[in-house]
């Protein structure tokens, strides 16, 4: 069930009506909540991370009788969290497997580096495509000789 995380984003969400209204504290908290549900490295987070006024001339220039810079933030955090909420109410929550309990992570832990073992678990939590995880876990990969391979296949088949 969903309907507590549909309910702390809502919550998020008229906290964009408030006065005075905080940028970045607003932007940490939604941060918070939301890597909580869908995960730190989630599209939705980064999206929230991204939300910045825009102060350059040119878009002060063709702003004139528009909505202010944050009006434009407030709009953007909103269509991320209706989305997000539209996500829950027809998927429900995401599924969360441990990366560090994946029988082929601890395989491969023997043969990497720690950094290529930390990026690999990142990209794993990560709610990006199959294809996506597919080609950036080859390239951290890419580099490793057959022998290390075929170890990693071994102990990850044996468990």
């Amino acid at each position: 069930m969903s309907g507590k995380e549909i309910n702390l984003i809502r919550e998020i969400m008229d906290r964009l009506n408030e006065n005075p209204f905080d940028l970045q504290s607003w932007k940490t908290n939604a941060i918070m909540i939301l890597g909580r549900i869908f995960g730190e490295n989630s599209r939705k987070t980064d999206l929230i991370r991204s939300i910045q006024p825009d102060y350059s001339s040119w878009s002060l220039r063709d702003a004139t009788g528009r909505i202010s810079q944050i009006e434009e933030c407030k709009k953007m955090a909103r269509e991320v969290l209706e989305a997000s909420i539209a996500e829950l109410e027809a998927f429900g929550l995401p599924e969360k497997t441990d990366p560090d309990t994946n029988p082929a992570i601890v395989a491969m832990e023997e043969y990497v580096t720690v950094k290529q073992s930390r990026d690999i678990i990142d990209v794993l939590k990560s709610d990006i495509t199959r294809e996506e995880k597919l080609a950036k876990i080859t390239t951290i990969l890419k580099n490793l000789d057959q022998v290390d391979l075929l170890g990693i296949v071994a102990k990850a088949l044996v468990g």
